[in-house]
């Protein structure tokens, strides 16, 4: 009776190990899946993918209220800035190297307004040069 309890523990045992293994089989798989969707999924540097986002985004804006803040590269005024926020975070995952420097620094300015509207002016000023840096870029390179 002793040797069967003994055969009988240790086939659990495997059980175990084989329900282990089993389950670290599906973890391994739904990581490298989840990492390969998003691989798959994260939008691409382009001047294409930019302008796309970018015409999306134009238009998108221009049916929004208001004209409390301006954007040079919309051409465009909103009472939201926390919309400009949004549009220029959209095009920075896809702005070429060149330009997504810029962007991302009008996204950090749009931010800061939208933190704290007292420091609209001051972030005017600095952003200036790169508003009308990228409005020029993107008139460049994109068909409006």
């Amino acid at each position: 009776m002793r040797m069967d309890k003994k055969t009988e523990a240790k086939a659990l045992t495997q059980k175990q190990r084989r329900l282990l293994v089993v389950a670290g089989a599906v973890i391994v798989a739904i990581v490298l899946a989840a990492l390969l969707i998003n691989q798959l999924a994260t939008p691409k540097r382009s001047v294409a993918a930019y302008c796309k986002t970018y015409t999306e985004e134009k238009a998108r804006l221009a049916k929004l209220p208001g004209d409390s803040y301006p954007s040079g590269v919309f051409s465009d005024e909103i009472s939201d800035v926390g919309e400009f926020v949004v549009a220029f975070d959209r095009l920075e995952k896809v702005a070429p190297d060149e330009i997504s420097t810029d962007v991302a620094t009008l996204k950090s300015l749009y931010k800061q307004i939208d933190d704290d509207p007292s420091k609209a002016v001051s972030a005017a000023i600095s952003g200036g040069m790169i508003d009308d840096s990228v409005k020029k870029w993107t008139n460049d390179h994109c068909s409006n």
